[in-house]
């Protein structure tokens, strides 16, 4: 077993997305901290993805400080923690994780400043990149994803699902795994529902 390989542990690892709050939520949080512990040995090859578990598992201050250990390292902010602008394309999957961890920590004028810089940057590399800008198209769509989900936090359920539809007009074209394809339809359906009933999630 090669040292990024998983254990039997931490392969159990998972999460749905609720249908409500459109949150992540695991199933295993013991599973969930085996794969952190390993993604800490890891190191740096590591931290994205354990940005995001531990940001699940709601330990958001740890999960803070190692989005914006990454996002100085992608060149992102500066070492006082000032967005450069514009965002350097490397950067952009960095700030969307730092982003959706301030959103969960509800500083929602600092997670809308990254994501919409996120968003910027990706749909600049799309309109300048010669070549077929896959991973720009891709991160544009996690970006329209989770500001829609920023929006749905703050019960601004129209801007939510104008996000929601923006990603998903993405994510068809192209052909993203079914997995999210679901999570923005079930977003989609959410905030359709919220809207129509003019009611806060919960």
């Amino acid at each position: 077993m090669s040292q990024n390989s998983p254990t039997e542990e931490s392969r159990k690892a998972r999460y749905i997305i609720d249908p409500v709050s459109l949150r992540e939520v695991v199933s295993n949080e013991a599973a969930v901290e085996s794969r952190i512990e390993e993604l800490e040995n890891i190191g740096e090859p590591g931290d994205a993805e354990r940005i995001s578990w531990l940001r699940m598992l709601r330990r958001l201050q740890e999960a803070e400080e190692l989005g914006w250990i990454t996002l100085v390292k992608s060149g992102g902010v500066t070492d006082n923690r000032q967005i450069v602008t514009p965002l350097p394309f490397q950067a952009v999957a960095g700030a969307l994780r730092l982003a959706h961890v301030l959103h969960w920590q509800k500083r929602y004028s600092q997670a809308d400043r990254l994501f919409t810089a996120a968003l910027e940057s990706a749909q600049s590399e799309i309109d300048n990149s010669e070549m077929n800008p896959v991973a720009a198209r891709s991160l544009a769509a996690f970006a329209w994803q989770h500001l829609g989900k920023l929006h749905f936090d703050q019960g601004q359920f129209a801007d939510a699902l104008q996000s929601f539809e923006s990603a998903l007009v993405l994510r068809q074209e192209l052909k993203s795994p079914e997995d999210q394809l679901a999570s923005t339809r079930q977003a989609i359906c959410t905030a359709e529902a919220c809207l129509a009933q003019k009611v806060k999630p919960l």
